[in-house]
């Protein structure tokens, strides 16, 4: 009996799927590979069809669920006589991390598969909110088509490498010596393109967009999308490059979104909901079908609701995560002042508003050329909604950003009346000074739910001594400028109402 045994294509069939049901991927679950005691690269060899030592083999079968390893295997020695050895891809994937799960995403995996294969795409990027999955559906797209290249390499940006630092670590994967100039480096990278059908993975490119000095990616990733090759470049980020064309013949855009329900509900069973809980559709509504999002808040639910969604749900509140909460935080520290701005109106809104609604509130009147851009570059950065009714957009923000925004709202005002109250400068004023606190049209001061938050904070500061707090800022303004006080005078009295209502 032959020591080595290599999967049929009916077996990998039964095979993948089994890794479906349990949400795991193909190569990246490091789990699978664990279990059977080897190595990604045997697990990879597995799916290629190669053959791998016997006991490894009846592992990796066992791992999914399989114990029935013969129907799997390709015993018959004739077949394997007859059978074609196809090359092994060069893979240089030491940067790729390894991921639990993975659910759904079949529309996405084919689009993307046929951008890169059918239509021959040399620039794809995959856009959208952190969290979302972008990385994961890198890694299953990898699995799915590797076979279909000769070459593949992950690269990692999440730590912000320079140019020349990127380019030596390619021409690295293809055995190039160091380059000292990224011209020289591009030129030899573009020519290792043309001699092999690669696909090279950019993983976080956001990273690199909060670094001044790596503005020259833009050009790089420009050139790699318009020079003659046979490889193709596929780029998972936050927000979508600038400065370079997307949804051409060459280049491709998807912007990815939350997990459908179904399967969003699998994601949850794996974490140990039954999938019939009352609240889950709602629950992953809530968090727009984010995985990481969902996965952030089940411990907590389960902890300390005893897995009772409806009774998480009825706190009318939304937790984010510490993970999730820092990421976000980043990408909204990186934005312009007119950017933010934006943000804390709509989030002071709570619902989605329409352009020219949103320019009738700003303090400063701006030209309406730059309001669109802001809004344009907030929805490459997948930080808004956009909702359409008649024909006319409106705006608003995703949950989870809408969260995070109005916890820094709260956050930036209180520390404004303390460092005023310090000084006694109000042009410490600044988010007060810039935005009515209250939402336009309600008249429930003791319901708005950013008013109270900040009277929360206020008081748990000053305690009994508020009321005095709030008369000397209104003290400070006397005989100052409409332009100087903005609305700091109608927060000021909404807020020391609050406590009255």
């Amino acid at each position: 009996m032959s020591n080595s045994l290599k999967a049929s294509d009916s077996g990998l069939a039964i095979v993948d799927k089994s890794r479906q049901r349990l949400g795991w991927t193909k190569t990246s679950t490091a789990r699978w590979w664990q279990d059977a005691h080897t190595s990604r690269a045997t697990l990879r060899r597995f799916w290629q069809g190669d053959r791998i030592q016997r006991e490894i083999f009846i592992a990796i079968c066992q791992a999914v669920g399989i114990q029935n390893w013969e129907a799997i295997a390709e015993l018959s020695h004739a077949d394997l006589e007859s059978t074609v050895v196809i090359p092994t891809p060069y893979l240089d994937f030491n940067e790729a991390p390894d991921i639990e799960s993975f659910y759904g995403r079949n529309q996405e995996l084919a689009q993307l598969e046929e951008w890169l294969t059918s239509q021959n795409c040399k620039l794809v990027t995959i856009n959208g909110i952190a969290g979302i999955g972008k990385t994961s559906l890198a890694l299953a797209l990898v699995d799915r088509i590797q076979s279909k290249f000769d070459c593949l390499i992950w690269k990692s940006l999440q730590t912000s490498p320079s140019l020349i630092s990127l380019l030596n670590s390619l021409l690295n994967s293809f055995e190039e010596g160091v380059v000292q100039n990224i011209q020289q480096g591009t030129a030899q990278l573009i020519q290792q393109l043309q001699k092999r059908h690669c696909l090279l993975v950019l993983d976080g490119l956001e990273a690199i967009f909060s670094q001044p000095e790596n503005l020259s990616y833009g050009q790089f990733i420009q050139q790699l999308s318009r020079e003659r090759h046979q490889s193709c470049i596929l780029i998972s980020s936050r927000e979508q490059p600038k400065n370079i064309e997307i949804n051409t013949k060459t280049s491709r855009c998807l912007n990815l979104k939350g997990l459908p329900k179904a399967e969003a509900r699998e994601l949850l069973q794996s974490r140990g909901f039954t999938g019939k809980e009352l609240g889950l559709s709602a629950l992953i509504q809530l968090y727009r079908g984010n995985p990481l999002a969902l996965k952030l808040v089940t411990p907590l639910i389960q902890s300390v609701f005893g897995g009772n969604v409806a009774a998480f749900l009825s706190q009318n509140t939304l937790i984010v995560g510490d993970r999730l909460r820092v990421i976000l935080k980043q990408q909204i520290e990186q934005l312009s002042g007119l950017e933010q701005d934006i943000l804390y109106w709509l989030a002071i809104w709570q619902e989605p508003v329409s352009f020219s609604r949103l320019q009738t509130h700003l303090l400063i009147s701006v030209d309406p050329g730059m309001v669109l851009e802001g809004i344009v570059a907030l929805e490459r950065r997948s930080l808004l909604e956009k909702w359409v009714s008649d024909y006319k957009p409106s705006f608003t923000l995703q949950p989870l950003v809408m969260k995070v925004v109005t916890d820094e709202l709260v956050e930036y005002a209180a520390q404004e009346i303390y460092k005023v109250m310090q000084s006694h400068d109000i042009r410490h004023f600044q988010i007060l000074r810039t935005h009515w606190l209250l939402r336009p049209g309600s008249d429930d001061i003791a319901g708005d739910r950013i008013l109270t938050q900040l009277w929360k904070k206020l008081w748990h500061l000053y305690g009994a001594t508020l009321p005095q707090i709030f008369n000397q800022i209104l003290l400070l303004l006397d005989g100052q400028s409409p332009l100087a006080m903005g609305y700091i005078k109608s927060n000021v009295a909404i807020l020391s109402g609050i406590e009255s209502v």
